[in-house]
């Protein structure tokens, strides 16, 4: 299955590009190349060589658009972050109209789009020690995005049950069931898959109970 960043290369590819174009197009074949590096070697086997080879770009080129290795890999995992977000709010307005549809559309655009970047296990399992500061932006991102989501349904009075000061713990209890699920769920084979539909049956009923209050999906 092409990943996205491999079907935003495939349509650069399709049409004539002007100069402007044609740097982002290099910058987007370094981090996909990168992103296919880490998952498969892990971030101690990620080098410059591999990636400008894998890239098929001149190593000199790589200091075009990084400064370093490490500056790469600090931006691995925001660069994914932001897609990952953009993917989850595509899904949620896609979604109903009501506070339990939209979580729903958030968890299961997660799993979606974890399948669909498999790398993402690795680089984000590893990121916290090899890359701090790329892992850092990844959790202020998604930090971000999540309150803001909460704080939307609290003034739309959604969360009755819920204090304004208690969303920014029930965002990370949310956010970590997300990665704690994807970890025991989401890997089969070496491959990764969707949770069984159970897994989000269940998580979207504890979700309802103690936040929601009984809101029927």
């Amino acid at each position: 299955m092409s990943t996205i960043a491999e079907n935003r290369g495939k349509q650069d590819s399709a049409r004539r590009l002007n100069r402007a174009e044609k740097s982002e197009a290099t910058r987007n074949r370094l981090f996909t190349a990168a992103i296919g590096i880490v998952g498969e070697f892990g971030y101690a086997g990620t080098s410059v060589a591999r990636i400008t080879e894998r890239a098929g770009v001149a190593q000199g080129t790589f200091y075009n658009y990084f400064e370093s290795r490490q500056d790469l890999l600090d931006q691995l995992l925001p660069s994914i972050s932001v897609t990952l977000l953009a993917h989850v709010k595509e899904k949620v307005a896609e979604a109903e109209d009501s506070p339990v549809a939209r979580e729903r559309a958030r968890i299961t655009g997660f799993f979606e789009f974890l399948e669909q970047t498999p790398h993402l296990f690795k680089i984000l399992h590893e990121g916290e020690i090899q890359a701090p500061e790329g892992f850092r932006r990844h959790i202020a991102l998604q930090t971000v995005s999540f309150e803001r989501a909460m704080e939307h349904e609290f003034e739309q009075g959604h969360l009755p049950d819920i204090a304004r000061e208690e969303i920014p713990a029930i965002s990370q209890i949310l956010l970590g069931a997300r990665q704690w699920l994807s970890t025991r769920f989401c890997i089969k084979d070496g491959e990764v898959i969707q949770p069984p539909p159970e897994v989000i049956d269940t998580y979207m009923n504890l979700t309802i109970r103690g936040i929601f209050s009984g809101k029927s999906a």
